[in-house]
């Protein structure tokens, strides 16, 4: 018999459409289904600037850390799915959503096909993930490159401060 081992995954919350709070905690409770001991670590939530064309609401942003057992490809499935049951609709990319779920990291696994990248295209160079990243794991290592994501985040992502704050705070007026 085949034992399946536990693998720590890290997935990135986001909704710029509708009740963006109520969206990342609906999507929480159900990743919470798939987590080991239905345990989540999860980041604060972080509001962000969009980026996208045209006039957008500002994203709420959070980052969850788990262990599970899917794999790959099941993890890719229930994200889509999970999204799908919260009401996303189809849009171009970078279009406002109702709801946004990532896989950014499969332990150190690195996966290039065509339907499923890991780490997930972009993740390094984003405040709106870096932030809460750093946020829930202030020490953390990209588990394929070993790279740390303070300094990619100094490195990309210069002006974070202006782009990220925790949900609730004073907020962007008074950073600028």
């Amino acid at each position: 018999m085949t034992q399946i081992s536990p693998i720590t995954v890290y997935v990135a919350l986001g909704s710029n459409l509708g009740d963006r709070s109520a969206a990342l905690s609906r999507a929480r409770n159900w990743l919470s289904k798939i987590a080991l001991d239905q345990r989540l670590d999860e980041s604060r939530i972080f509001e962000t600037l969009p980026v996208g064309p045209g006039l957008q609401e500002c994203h709420l942003n959070q980052v969850v850390r788990f262990d599970t057992l899917l794999t790959p490809d099941q993890m890719l499935v229930f994200l889509k799915e999970v999204e799908c049951w919260l009401g996303r609709r189809s849009r171009p990319r970078l279009h406002p959503r109702e709801i946004d779920i990532d896989l950014l990291f499969y332990g150190d696994t690195d996966i290039n096909l065509p339907h499923l990248r890991v780490p997930h295209p972009g993740w390094a160079a984003r405040s709106f993930v870096l932030v809460p990243l750093l946020d829930l794991d202030p020490d953390f290592v990209c588990p394929v490159t070993g790279v740390p994501g303070k300094a990619l985040l100094e490195e990309h992502c210069p002006r974070w401060a202006h782009e990220a704050w925790a949900f609730g705070s004073v907020g962007l007026a008074a950073v600028l």
